[in-house]
């Protein structure tokens, strides 16, 4: 999916994921992630970095899914 993207549906994709991200931080406050480094160079996950994991990839496919399909378009039929 990601490779299949071009760079503006990425970009948007990407604005998008980090406007969710400050809206829940300025709703409910700052939240320490763990060190995101460790997360993503371990061979063992843990429930917890494994969930975290799989949540990102689901918002992430979700986010680019809707960008990549024309889905938040202006002429898109969905948002009139």
């Amino acid at each position: 999916m990601i490779a299949n993207a071009t760079n503006e549906e990425l970009a948007e994709a990407l604005r998008i994921l980090a406007m969710q991200s400050a809206h829940y931080a300025r709703k409910y406050g700052e939240l320490q992630l763990p060190d995101l480094t460790e997360l993503l160079n371990t061979v063992t996950l843990d429930e917890g970095r494994l969930g975290l994991l799989k949540d990102g990839a689901i918002a992430l496919v979700g986010v680019l899914g809707s960008v990549t399909s024309g889905m938040l378009d202006d002429d898109s039929p969905q948002l009139h």
